[in-house]
């Protein structure tokens, strides 16, 4: 995923360069000029830094700048959302491997049997502390009604 979105903000930055050079080098007051200063706008402006040094004069530029804006704060978004995806799959997979369904079985019976060698006394303990929480969340639920 992450290469793809290599490739797409490649394949945004030479359009964006090659389109904003079209529209702004033939006006005499621009300061995009020559290839290098669209590829510095493009950038600056994808990346949403747009330091603001270099910028379109014409209007149809503009429109473009604030269309190109927009994208980078797509990409950044999609960016930003793999890599969270991606740790937090990382977090929930870590350490577990695909188990077999005997597998699965027989954890889930040694948790079972765990529990039921829970003492009487401890059992008396969770149930009092998950009705006190369940007492507390009635109460917090009156309050805000």
């Amino acid at each position: 995923m992450l290469v793809h979105l290599l490739v797409i903000s490649a394949g945004i930055l030479l359009i964006g360069t090659v389109v904003i050079f079209l529209i702004e080098s033939p006006h005499e007051d621009s300061e995009i000029k020559t290839m290098l200063d669209a590829i510095w706008w493009t950038a600056a402006t994808v990346t949403t830094v747009g330091y603001g040094d270099v910028v379109p004069i014409t209007d149809l530029g503009r429109m473009i700048g604030v269309v190109f804006m927009f994208i980078g704060i797509s990409i950044l978004g999609i960016f930003i959302s793999t890599i969270g995806a991606s740790l937090i799959r990382t977090r929930l997979i870590h350490g577990k491997q695909d188990m077999t369904n005997e597998e699965q079985h027989e954890k889930i019976m040694k948790r079972i049997q765990k529990l039921e060698e829970t003492s009487k006394e401890d059992k008396e303990n969770i149930l009092s502390k998950l009705k006190e929480i369940q007492d507390s969340m009635k109460h917090t639920s009156k309050n805000s009604d």
